[in-house]
Order: C-alpha cells, then structure tokens, then sequence
C-alpha cells in the first residue's frame, strides 16, 4: 500500500492534459485558443487580468471534460505555460492544493492545524477553511497569486473588493480562542518577496496593511512540473513593508493607452502628478473604449528610462500636446516587451531601486 503522504498532488489527471496555443480572451472566463490545428474555446476558471501571461502564443494546458447542460464549453484551462515554468490558472484547484499541503505540514506557520472543514460558514461570510490545534480554531482563507516578476510577487492583479473584505472580516473575528490567516500561493517559488499590489489596489493593500498584526499573513511560493504535480518544498516569501511604505503613496508614472485597434493604440508615459494636457484630453473625451491608465506607484520609475523602452517596442512617435506619443499597430497588453516591462516596474523595479 502507498503511504498517502507520498502521494503527490496534481491538478489533473496526466492522461486528461491537452496542450493549446492561447489566441484570444473573449471574456474573463473564456479563451479561445487552437488545439490540434482547430480554434477551439475553453473555460477558464480565473477572473484575474493576467495580462502579463496571456498573450498570444502562449502554451495552456487544458482538460477536457466535456459539454454539459450547465457549461457550454468541453475543456477547461489548468495552466499555461511562461518561459521555463506552469503557473496554475484554475483558483478553485489553488484550494485542492492548499489541503494537500496542509495535511502534509507543509506550510510554514500551520504545522499541526488539522482541517475541521472546508467552505466553513461564519455569520453572513464563508472561508475557505477552519482549523483546530488543541482548543484553539483558526479561519484560513486561501488565495491565488499568479502576478511576480523574479523577484517579488503581487496579489491581486485587479481590484478586489472581496479580498478586501476577506481581510476585514477576518481582522474583526481574531479573538484568544479564534484567529485569522490569510494564505497567498503564489504559483512560483522563485520570488523572495510578497507585497499587496498598491499600484492595482490601493484599497486592498492598505487594508492589509492595517491589519498586518492582526491576522497571519503566508505568502507561500510553489512550483508545477510539465505534468502539474505539486512540489512538495513550498517556499516561505517575505513581506517587505519597508518597500511599501516608502512607495504607496508615490504618484508615480502612469501608463495611458488610447485606441480601439482600428487606428492603432497609442501609448505615454505620464507623470501622474503632472500629466501632460494630452493625458487631460484623453480622460476627458475617454476617447474610444480602449482608454485604460496603468499607474506604477514608484519612487524608482524613471520616464526618461521608460520612454526609451517604449521608443525600441512601438511601431513609430510623435511629439504632442507635452507628451511623447508611441504607436502601436497591435494592443501594447498583446506585446511582451511592453508587459514584461510593466511587469518589471511594478515587481522588481522596487527591490532593486
């Protein structure tokens, strides 16, 4: 008999992993991606932006489970694949993952908790899990961190205004008999730090930081083999509140995309405490429904560094309105020079600076 310890944990049955090339994101849960030579949808069980993974061409792993009268689609994503790692994608196996861990004493901070049940009820509000140590419970909830550069990784990658109520609720429960943890499985083990993403989320983070010695805090890396096992040597990451604090309330830079694909997109650095009038007349018109604004909250984010990446990527610039205006043929969030670079100065810009 195979001692269940050794085990190992996989987010799916190897014999039902298909391998898919990502083409499009029609909504936050369907891609359209081409498998075995046909376009084909599948369901994905994430509603984060993941704009710095899911960008064409990019490998997913799929299973297929097929249609049903209650989904339309016969495969679902599991992962995809960036540079030399799998990063799940699928939330509700982050939680599958966190048992496995759990049962085990795997996760530094949690040694000895037993598992009294998943989904526990709790007045109005429901948590991933409860545990138990001798008298004492404790109310874990579990999130999916899927944004990290090499060095630090950010939850979460679009506002949350359930996450913030997670920490809130989980704040005001803490008692002697009963606390409140908070784990952050962040699917790579090679970040050393963890921070809320006060550029995404200013609200969330400053929430948590608030609470910071109210409730347990676990950033946990992991890593996936090409066949999604779990390693079983999760990494415990450190929260650098210095970093936060000193850059929280930066202002920073903002990056302004305007277009709807039919003239192109176009780009600008802008510093947000003084953007260009451009920038004034791009929000004010809103001027197609592609404007977005991507703030980097940054003491270290240099515009004269940025526009020369931007200069290297874009397909041709102009000088207007006070501001150097890039041009992209394609949407920038669809270019990995561009998010590699949003990525880097909102991750591991902050260390290094």
């Amino acid at each position: 008999m195979i001692k269940t310890e050794l085990v190992p944990f996989r987010a799916a049955k190897l014999e039902k992993i298909r391998t898919a090339r990502f083409l499009e994101r029609p909504n936050r849960f369907l891609v359209r991606c081409e498998l075995d030579g046909e376009i084909r949808d599948a369901f994905l069980p994430n509603p984060g932006r993941l704009w710095e993974i899911l960008l064409p061409g990019t490998p997913l792993l799929l299973t297929e489970d097929g249609k049903s009268a209650t989904r339309k689609t016969a495969y679902t994503v599991i992962a995809a694949k960036k540079g030399d790692i799998f990063i799940l994608l699928h939330t509700h196996m982050t939680n599958d993952a966190a048992e496995w861990l759990l049962r085990r004493n795997k996760i530094p901070g949690l040694e000895g908790w037993k598992i009294v049940r998943r989904e526990a009820p709790v007045g109005r509000s429901r948590f991933d899990f409860l545990l138990e140590k001798g008298s004492r419970k404790l109310l874990l909830e579990v999130k999916s961190c899927t944004l990290f550069g090499n060095q630090l990784a950010l939850f979460p990658d679009a506002p949350s205004d359930r996450g913030r109520k997670h920490v809130e609720e989980l704040a005001s429960l803490a008692s002697a008999e009963r606390a409140g943890a908070l784990l952050f499985v962040v699917q790579s083990a090679r970040p050393a730090y963890f921070l809320p993403d006060f550029h995404t989320d200013p609200k969330f983070a400053e929430s948590l930081y608030s609470h910071r010695d109210g409730i347990k805090l676990i950033p946990l890396g992991v890593s996936w083999s090409d066949e999604m096992k779990l390693a079983d040597s999760p990494r415990l990451l450190q929260i650098p509140w210095e970093i936060y604090e000193q850059n929280s309330s930066c202002s920073g830079i903002n990056f302004v995309i305007s277009g709807d694909g039919d003239g192109g997109f176009a780009v600008s650095a802008e510093a947000a405490e003084d953007p260009s009038p451009w920038f004034k007349r791009v929000r004010k018109t809103g001027a197609s429904s592609g404007f977005k604004v991507m703030p980097v909250r940054s003491a270290a984010a240099g515009i004269r560094e940025i526009n020369d990446k931007l200069a290297h990527m874009a397909d041709g610039d102009e000088y207007e309105s006070g501001a150097r205006i890039y041009f992209f043929e394609q949407h920038p969030l669809k270019n990995p020079a561009f998010t590699e670079m949003l990525l880097f100065q909102r991750t591991d810009n902050l260390v290094d600076g």
